[in-house]
């Protein structure tokens, strides 16, 4: 993809993130508590929306770090060293680049990810058979604490934005309103004081699979 197509996805992405944000703060700050089904729905279905929203943006960035560090892997390898395991990087980088140019779903994105995990997993099971490009590779992957030091903060990022628009939600609706939606108001409180990494992606799994619930009319 050329510079002015890159462009146009980040001008895109921008966007996109601004129309959301000022959807949601527009209607979550407008005064009245609301009450009837209709509009309970309706601005459920805005923050969902805005949360998909935050959600791509952190995975963009997230995927970002690793391309950079992965990128890092591989420039430290010479031409002439390098064999499977550089393979695996460059072909990791070319996938990440092509989700990231295509507007790749969240769902392609978290695999990616993982994707990543897998591997730097391979990659350390290598580093017994002592190829010269493993021995290398073991330098590099020093880098992974500043990477995860990386990954964590735009997790937190998600966390601040996440908490304070369920915050929001919840100071929008009359009780009747989150009584009707208690499900889902517990699940968004259970979320935000739950401070073990696997707990809490489990119960953020629980909100995506309640959504259709708590929207469709």
């Amino acid at each position: 993809m050329d510079y002015a197509n890159k462009r146009w996805w980040s001008v895109v992405l921008i966007v996109a993130t601004i129309a959301a944000t000022q959807t949601w703060e527009t209607s979550a700050g407008h005064p009245g508590f609301i009450r009837d089904e209709e509009g309970s729905r309706r601005i459920i279905t805005q923050f969902y929306n805005y949360v998909d929203v935050i959600t791509g943006l952190k995975l963009d960035n997230m995927l970002k770090l690793t391309q950079v560090f992965v990128q890092q892997l591989l420039d430290s390898i010479p031409g002439h060293d390098r064999g499977n395991t550089a393979q695996m990087l460059e072909d990791y980088i070319s996938n990440v680049e092509n989700i990231r140019e295509d507007g790749g779903s969240i769902e392609e994105k978290e695999l990616m990810l993982m994707e990543l995990q897998q591997l730097i997993a391979t990659i350390k099971s290598g580093l017994a058979q002592e190829e010269k490009e493993d021995i290398i590779l073991r330098r590099g992957l020093l880098g992974m604490f500043e990477l995860l030091a990386r990954l964590s903060i735009e997790e937190r990022k998600f966390n601040d934005k996440f908490a304070k628009a369920a915050t929001l939600l919840r100071l929008r609706m009359a009780e009747e309103s989150v009584e009707r939606h208690r499900e889902l108001i517990d699940l968004l409180q259970a979320i935000d004081s739950e401070q073990d990494i696997v707990v809490r992606e489990r119960l953020f799994e629980k909100f995506k699979q309640i959504r259709h619930y708590h929207t469709s009319q």
